[in-house]
């Protein structure tokens, strides 16, 4: 093309480009803005993202639409015939500039002087176009049309509440408790691999326990209630490796605590009660030891014969080893001959350090116990806090709104009965909040037990001794929200719970009992 030519195209190609450029950017958005509404459509009808994401992914994305929409379009490139064609076309050139190029390209034959005319009048045409009214800087009126479609649509789906929200909620509080749940096995499946207090048979058998339980844990198509199970399966597991006899024997050691004030027998009497037979064996064996710092007094030693006598009369059924070896340490001591008292004395001592030694695998299988106790108590409590947050429609599963207050167990008044307890064989069919039935209650007595003023009033009266006492009867001087009685007996529960073992089964009876009295 000639030099002169050149420069006009060149002119009307950066018109067309940045035309290009706002026409780019315009779709952009409008696919940006479609594809959010499509995303927020999916988000109601499934779990899929917050409405928080789903916000700010829209800024983003109309952002990232209108920048990409707008470098498309300036770089996207166009073949120089086809611009030539669009420019006739749109600044009305007559096919001027298509046929000044097909010269140039000797496509067309024609005289030389015919060629000079049609370029000089080509040229002088385009110079005196201006190629912005052909090309605005505002885009189609298409994209306005769909933005205004697209953008009220949008709004309403992002800001209108979303049914799913609460769905995501619950998951990811239970994924969390899943986590949880896996890193405290986790933690517990090194200490038991560590750990030389059990037997190679028993560490295989707890160690397979714990990963079955990971396994369901780790699975992600796991219900909450499967989850459950696992862990049920393996806090019984756990429990049936432990020895009874040896957590009987140590029962036995701590009911025969010798109830003697001598300071002499206190360290004993301590140890025993807390369990720690390791300690008592200890005691005994540097307390005759006659290389001791301090020998013993005629009254300590009198007061230590008494306390072993004591614990061998008590151990006699239960323990008769041990009774008859505490029983000749204290005849030993009675009749003076303290050299004899010291191996008897030393026996004990070997009889209570192996019981402690036995004891042990118990304890390294209560502590992984525990920990399948917590891990499942951890996803109990998120399973009970979601589950809470969404309430079902039409019921209001408040407990203590029985409608049959003062009737049998008296669940409405507050008060525990053998059969309002909600104990098996009780027979008692009342709907009451002692009865454990997490079932829903009417609605007439939802507004009774809602947060603002849900109180339980417990009427008192004056026993013979001057102290009150809940009864039936029409609102007497004490007012106890339900949620703080709730809450009291809860944390006295599960305090209880951490302290003893209990059977798998029972623990189970008291989540659900408890969890059925929830507010």
């Amino acid at each position: 093309m000639p030099p002169g030519l050149d420069r006009e195209i060149a002119r009307f190609s950066q018109a067309l480009r940045r035309h290009r450029l706002v026409v780019g950017a315009g779709y952009g958005v409008v696919g940006a803005l479609a594809a959010v509404l499509g995303a927020a459509i999916a988000a109601r009808l499934t779990p899929l993202w917050h409405q928080a994401a789903l916000l700010l992914a829209a800024v983003w994305s109309v952002g990232g639409g209108l920048c990409a929409g707008a470098m498309l379009g300036y770089l996207w490139p166009m073949p120089l015939p086809r611009r030539l064609r669009l420019f006739d076309q749109r600044l009305h050139l007559a096919d001027r500039l298509t046929t000044a190029w097909e010269l140039a390209q000797g496509r067309i034959t024609a005289p030389a002087a015919l060629v000079q005319l049609q370029r000089m009048e080509t040229l002088d045409v385009a110079r005196a176009i201006d190629p912005q009214p052909a090309f605005p800087l505002y885009p189609p009126r298409t994209v306005g049309v769909a933005a205004l479609v697209l953008l009220p649509a949008l709004a309403l789906a992002l800001f209108l509440a979303n049914p799913q929200e609460s769905v995501l909620i619950q998951r990811e509080a239970q994924q969390q408790a899943t986590a949880a749940a896996i890193a405290q096995l986790e933690a517990m499946q090194e200490t038991l691999a560590t750990n030389d207090t059990l037997s190679e048979a028993e560490r295989a058998a707890a160690l397979q326990a714990l990963e079955e339980a990971l396994a369901t844990l780790r699975d992600r198509r796991s219900t909450p209630t499967e989850q459950q199970a696992a862990l049920s399966a393996a806090e019984r597991q756990l429990a049936e490796l432990r020895s009874p006899e040896t957590a009987a024997q140590l029962q036995w050691l701590a009911e025969a605590t010798p109830l003697s004030s001598a300071e002499v027998v206190q360290p004993l009497a301590e140890a025993l009660q807390r369990g720690d037979a390791e300690a008592a064996a200890a005691y005994l064996r540097d307390l005759l030891d006659p290389t001791g710092k301090r020998p013993l007094t005629a009254e300590e030693t009198l007061a230590l014969a008494d306390a072993f006598q004591q614990m061998a009369d008590a151990l006699n059924a239960t323990d008769p080893a041990l009774a008859e070896q505490l029983a000749a340490a204290a005849q030993e001591i009675y009749s003076g001959d303290i050299a004899s008292a010291r191996a008897a004395v030393q026996q004990a001592a070997e009889t209570l350090s192996e019981a402690a030694q036995a004891n042990a695998a118990n304890q390294t299988l209560a502590q992984a116990q525990a920990a399948v106790q917590q891990a499942q108590e951890g996803l109990g409590a998120s399973q009970r806090q979601t589950t809470a947050s969404t309430p079902p429609q039409g019921a209001a599963a408040q407990p203590g709104a029985s409608g049959t207050q003062g009737e049998a167990g008296t669940g409405g008044q507050g008060q525990t009965t053998g059969d309002a307890a909600g104990m098996p064989g009780s027979g008692n069919k009342t709907h009451s909040e002692d009865a454990g039935s997490s079932q829903p209650y009417g609605s007439t007595e939802a507004p009774r037990l809602a947060g603002e003023g849900g109180e339980i009033t417990l009427p008192r009266q004056a026993t013979a001794s001057g102290s009150p006492r809940p009864t039936t009867g029409l609102p007497g001087e004490a007012r106890i929200p339900y949620q703080d009685a709730y809450a009291t007996y809860a944390e006295a529960a599960q305090a209880d719970l951490s302290r003893n073992v209990y059977p798998p089964a029972l623990r189970a009876y008291v989540r659900e009992y408890f969890n059925g009295l929830e507010p």
